[in-house]
Order: C-alpha cells, then structure tokens, then sequence
C-alpha cells in the first residue's frame, strides 16, 4: 500500500520481519517516519526505525496492523482540503514538492494513455460516477 499523508510517503507491507499482526512500514525519508511516530504517539524514538542501505526504501519501522490501521482512519476524518497537493506539501520544501507533482503527472499521463486505449477499443464509460450511499456504514 502507498500512502501520500501530510506527515509523508509511505509503503505498508507485510514481510518476513513481521509476526501476523503487524505490518511494516518502509519510507524513503527517515524523517517522514520520524513525523508518523511524533503523531502516533507523541515522540520519535530513532532505535525503533532501522535502515537498510542498499533497500529500495532505506528506512523501516514495524508496527501493530490496528495502530495503522487507526492512523489511517484518522487521516481520512482530518481531511479538510479541496487539494492534496496544496496541502501535504511543505513550502519549505522545493525537492519533495517536485518529486509529488512528478507522481501526480505520471499518473496524469497513464489516465490520459489509458482513456485514450479505451476509446479506440470501444470499452468507453458514459455514466458518471455514485457517491456511495451512507447506509454503507457497518
């Protein structure tokens, strides 16, 4: 799972590290973990984030599956933005600003590529989309 949060990136996975109730979470900035410790619970303590120097996300932490679960849950009740971009970007920071809107335009230019594809294959969708109706709710 990626997920973009205004703390930072992040993949969450499960591996061999992990017993069945956790779930790794893998960044490419020690900061960015350090900031979803801070909003966890409070503090960063850098012995519980390890590294891995020639990973493809350098640095790591485990955590219990409900903990993130409910940092994610509590992502989703704080949003209060018409934009992520505007919002989960630092101003102070140029280098993270660029790599975001570089993911933004990748997935821009796959849509694009992709409605095209399905145009001329014919598979078109007229109907605009539903909102889910909030019976939904457990």
């Amino acid at each position: 799972m990626w997920v973009f949060t205004k703390e930072g990136v992040f993949s969450a996975v499960w591996d061999k590290y992990c017993r069945g109730d956790e779930v790794m979470i893998r960044a490419h900035s020690k900061e960015d973990l350090c900031r979803l410790a801070k909003r966890i619970i409070g503090y960063c303590d850098e012995e519980l984030i390890f590294e891995v120097e020639d990973a493809d996300y350098r640095y790591r932490i485990k955590m219990p599956k409900t903990v993130w679960s409910e940092y994610l849950a509590d992502c989703a009740l704080q949003i209060d933005y018409p934009s992520v971009k505007k919002s989960i970007i630092p101003d102070n920071d140029p280098l993270r600003k660029d790599a975001y809107y570089q993911v933004w335009e990748s997935l821009f230019r796959w849509r694009s590529k992709k409605e095209l594809q399905d145009r001329n294959s014919g598979n078109t969708t007229k109907e605009p989309g539903k909102f889910i109706p909030l019976r939904w709710h457990r």
